[in-house]
Parts: structure tokens; C-alpha cells; sequence
């Protein structure tokens, strides 16, 4: 009978670690994401390219092709051409696919400026990936898309 109750306690024990680990990489992964918009903000693209992986790869608002890799000097580019990033995540929902791989979606809310000095205000969807390499949570995958008000009625 001992044996079965310290079976029991070590599972229920290995049980609360594996939850609690969960949750502190959920953390983690939510720091990250907030960290790297607040980056795109700052147009601070040495620190944003901390948090991309070397096999990147994505698409960007303007609903053009797939972009691999992260270009800071293209970025840098775009800012220069009047490109301008100023959003905050909400809403963001963080699924622990494995140990070190994060599925993350949010809404993002702000103001894109276009080069040219177009400025969009509003709401977008944004998906990502990350894994952790080296402990950095680092992007492997992104989706920016718009969110319009036929898809979801009045967004809160």
C-alpha cells in the first residue's frame, strides 16, 4: 500500500511541474511576442532580429507573397521611406505545442503608417510560431492579416 501512495504522490508531483512548466513558458512566449511588436514600434531592429529564426517565414499586411528570412536593412528601408509600426497585442491566446514550441494569436491594434505616409488605424489578426532556441523565444512562422467588422461584428 505504501508503494502505491508514493506511486501516486511522484505522478501527482511530475503532474504540477509539467503544468506549472507550461504555464511559465506561456509566460515567457507572452513576454516575447509583446517584447517584439513593442520592437517593430520602436522601428529597433537590431533587438527584433533577436526574435526571428534564420528560416523565418511569413506574410505582412500588404497580402503580397512569402517572405523568408528577416531583412533589417530592408526594414530599415521602409522606415526610411515613411513605414511606421505603432500596435499593441490583445487577446493573445498561447498554445504550448510541445516543450519549446508555441502556437500565439492576437489581435493587434494601433496604426500602420505606409511609406508615403498613408496611415491605417485599426485592428489586425496576428498569428505566430516560436520555438526556443539558445532560451530566446525566437519566430518561425507570422501571419498579419486585417480584421474587419463583417467577420466579427463590433469589435470590444
Amino acid at each position: 500500500m505504501k508503494r502505491v501512495v508514493t506511486i501516486i504522490l511522484l505522478v501527482f508531483c511530475c503532474t504540477a511541474v509539467s503544468v506549472q512548466s507550461v504555464a511559465a513558458q506561456q509566460d515567457e512566449v507572452r513576454a516575447a511576442m509583446i517584447e517584439s511588436l513593442a520592437a517593430w514600434s520602436a522601428a529597433d531592429f537590431q533587438k527584433l532580429g533577436g526574435f526571428y529564426a534564420a528560416q523565418t517565414r511569413g506574410f505582412m499586411l500588404d497580402g503580397g507573397m512569402l517572405i523568408t528570412g528577416y531583412n533589417a536593412a530592408a526594414l530599415e528601408m521602409a522606415v526610411s521611406a515613411g513605414f511606421g509600426f505603432d500596435v499593441e497585442p490583445r487577446d493573445i491566446d498561447i498554445v504550448m505545442v510541445t516543450d519549446g514550441v508555441a502556437v500565439s494569436v492576437a489581435i493587434v491594434e494601433g496604426a500602420i503608417t505606409m511609406p508615403g505616409g498613408e496611415v491605417q488605424e485599426g485592428s489586425w489578426r496576428y498569428s505566430e510560431t516560436r520555438v526556443k532556441e539558445g532560451g530566446v523565444w525566437k519566430v518561425v512562422q507570422y501571419h498579419f492579416s486585417p480584421l474587419t467588422v463583417a467577420e466579427f461584428g463590433d469589435i470590444p
